[in-house]
């Protein structure tokens, strides 16, 4: 196996804590009198995760020994009701068995304090599972995920391994603190970080529900095994790895206003035709695709007129969310990228297409279905269109760690269309 063992965190990963955690910090501030720093729960799940101590001082501007005051408060509340305010998420039960059964060996790195680490995966029947259940020191307050991590290698004798041990949580502190003790580290999104969160402090991939990691270890797996000696396709050739960024046809949503893509049997072998034929329907513009000049620029040139070397070559994988301003778009393009791939929710602006216009890159890419927002749709379609650059909308970048990649994404050849479907890939570049 690649892995020997994996380390997992426990609130926000295993088990759904946040009620519990926030109504007992909402209790803690309310008795240190700042009750309107509390009255928003959602706003306290950043408690979910880190030392309670750091996390009291950094979220009220508070001292360490105010903060400590706000500790007891909150134990208080929790060590009676809040840890019983919890319970795990649906397929974790399912995972862990699953795991278990293939071998692998399975520890918990929380810094909850050890005693109620214990405490929670008892009642909830989770301690089986696991060789090594381990939390952080009461004593120590300013204990760090990477402490609690480096315990749990010593406790398993894996401190010579640290190649073969992944962590697995849903905050930066689990990531950072992998990486601290030399660890490889998987982000889980049904928790309570994002994916920008997680990518930016360097998870090695992203999980979005507890049952697709076991998939996700089972593809590690297989990748292993073909590069193994022998296995290789050409002798002395590393086989590549494809990262397959496009949308399924029929179940990705439609533009509002776009037709949707339908398919109709034309020949069927079980009604005595010799093949099967199906006449497809739909709109250039479905699933995951690219646009042409045309596609708003009457007079312009349709999908056969785009060079493919714009559509395939090196290109930069970023993750940002909300407005992209010119500002930041001149930082991305600084480096000379031609090819820009966006992960995330964004919103481009059109002075952020006239900076990729001025610096006349070839393609940009982006997950939603269509490249800027409402007003400014138009204007940015227009902008980038107008200069060549080509739109790919539609992908699949949750996977993705940002960096650099070969991209590979062909319009069909359809003289005078304003889009076409693609199947775009990536190959990672070391």
């Amino acid at each position: 196996m690649r892995y020997e063992a994996i380390l997992f965190d426990l609130d926000g990963t295993l088990t759904a804590s946040g009620e519990g955690i926030t109504k007992s910090v909402q209790y803690a501030l309310r008795k240190m009198g700042r009750e309107e720093q509390g009255q928003d729960l959602k706003k306290l799940e950043v408690f979910v995760g880190p030392p309670l101590l750091e996390q009291f001082m950094k979220f009220c501007g508070i001292s360490q020994e105010e903060a400590k005051k706000a500790v007891s408060y909150y134990r208080e509340r929790y060590n009676v009701t809040g840890i019983y305010e919890n319970q795990p998420y649906e397929g974790i039960r399912e995972l862990l068995e699953a795991l278990q059964k293939k071998g692998y060996r399975l520890a918990v790195a929380s810094s909850k304090p050890d005693k109620m680490v214990h405490v929670v995966t008892d009642y909830f029947q989770l301690t089986p599972f696991f060789e090594v259940i381990l939390g952080s020191d009461i004593e120590r307050p300013k204990m760090t995920k990477a402490e609690v991590i480096e315990q749990v290698l010593e406790t398993m004798k894996l401190t010579e391994k640290r190649d073969r041990v992944l962590m697995v949580g849903d905050r930066f502190h689990d990531v950072e603190g992998a990486a601290k003790t030399g660890l490889s580290c998987l982000g889980v999104t049904y928790g309570y970080g994002s994916p920008r969160e997680l990518l930016e402090a360097g998870a090695m991939g992203i999980i979005d529900y507890p049952g697709e990691l076991e998939a996700m270890l089972d593809s590690m797996e297989e990748q292993r095994e073909m590069k193994a000696p022998g296995n290789a396709p050409f002798p002395g050739k590393r086989p590549l790895q494809l990262l397959d960024i496009g949308k399924e046809l029929f179940s990705t949503p439609v533009y509002p206003g776009d037709p949707a893509p339908e398919k109709q049997p034309f020949f069927q072998i079980e009604n005595g035709d010799d093949c099967n034929l199906t006449v497809l329907t739909m709109g250039s513009h479905n699933g995951t695709h690219l646009d042409a000049p045309k596609h708003f620029c009457q007079g312009r040139g349709g999908v056969e007129s785009i060079p493919l070397e714009k559509c395939m070559g090196i290109c930069k994988v970023v993750s940002l969310t909300g407005e992209i301003t010119a500002s930041v778009m001149e930082k991305l393009l600084q480096d000379g990228t031609k090819k820009l791939l966006i992960q995330g929710e964004i919103l481009l602006t059109p002075e952020a297409a006239q900076v990729m216009a001025a610096c006349s890159i070839d393609l940009v890419g982006v997950e939603s279905q269509t490249v800027g927002e409402g007003e400014g749709q138009k204007e940015v379609h227009k902008i980038l269109l107008g200069k060549d650059v080509v739109i790919l909308e539609g992908l699949v970048l949750k996977q993705v760690l940002p960096g650099t990649y070969f991209l590979a994404a062909q319009p069909l050849k359809m003289e005078g269309l304003d889009g076409s479907p693609v199947r775009p890939v990536l190959i990672p570049l070391d």
